[in-house]
């Protein structure tokens, strides 16, 4: 099983913050692993490990992000991929972002991409399921818990104070809460 994951550096919020010019200053500032998107590596490990296959972590951003990209393959992952952009990704658009990642996935043959639900510094949500969009394959947002069976996936997604459940073919795109 193919499985990917999109993966985002973002400021630690546990950590002080300074803002200069309506900017977080990132002198001394600690980044991280957007926490849904840790959640999304952690359930492909799972996956990957009740299944077989690949977990694959990819990220776009520059040279800093590369140790949150360790982190992930410490954390269980088998490879890690950085699209090194030289300009200033982090406030780049989420457009952008995601036509970026489905460039690199749209010829890997993937059977289940995974992200986080949001971004801790922006929070839009948008970056994973415009990636599913552009690459043509079905996707489920905030889901709780997942299923692969064969060639499906049954997913339980929260849907305001309750839950949900789908089921889908693979591929399929999820975002983690």
């Amino acid at each position: 099983m193919n499985i990917y994951v999109l993966m985002k550096r973002t400021f630690d919020t546990e950590e002080k913050i300074s803002i200069a010019n309506g900017k977080i200053n990132e002198d001394g500032a600690e980044f991280i692993i957007n926490p849904y998107d840790e959640y999304a590596i952690e359930e492909a490990i799972q996956v990957r490990d009740a299944h077989g296959g690949e977990v694959t972590v990819v990220s776009v951003g520059n040279e800093e992000t590369e140790k949150q990209l360790r982190t992930a393959l410490a954390m269980g992952a088998d490879k890690a991929v950085l699209i090194n952009i030289e300009d200033d990704v982090e406030n780049g658009d989420q457009f952008t972002t995601a036509k970026i990642l489905a460039e690199y996935l749209k010829d890997k043959e993937a059977d289940l991409i995974l992200g986080g639900n949001v971004a801790i510094d922006g929070g839009s949500g948008q970056v994973a399921p415009r990636v599913a969009d552009q690459l043509g394959i079905p996707y489920v947002t905030t889901i709780t818990k997942l299923e692969i069976n064969g060639s499906t996936a049954t997913i339980t997604r929260d849907v305001e104070g309750d839950s949900e459940v789908l089921e889908t073919s693979l591929p399929v795109l999820v975002t983690a809460q």
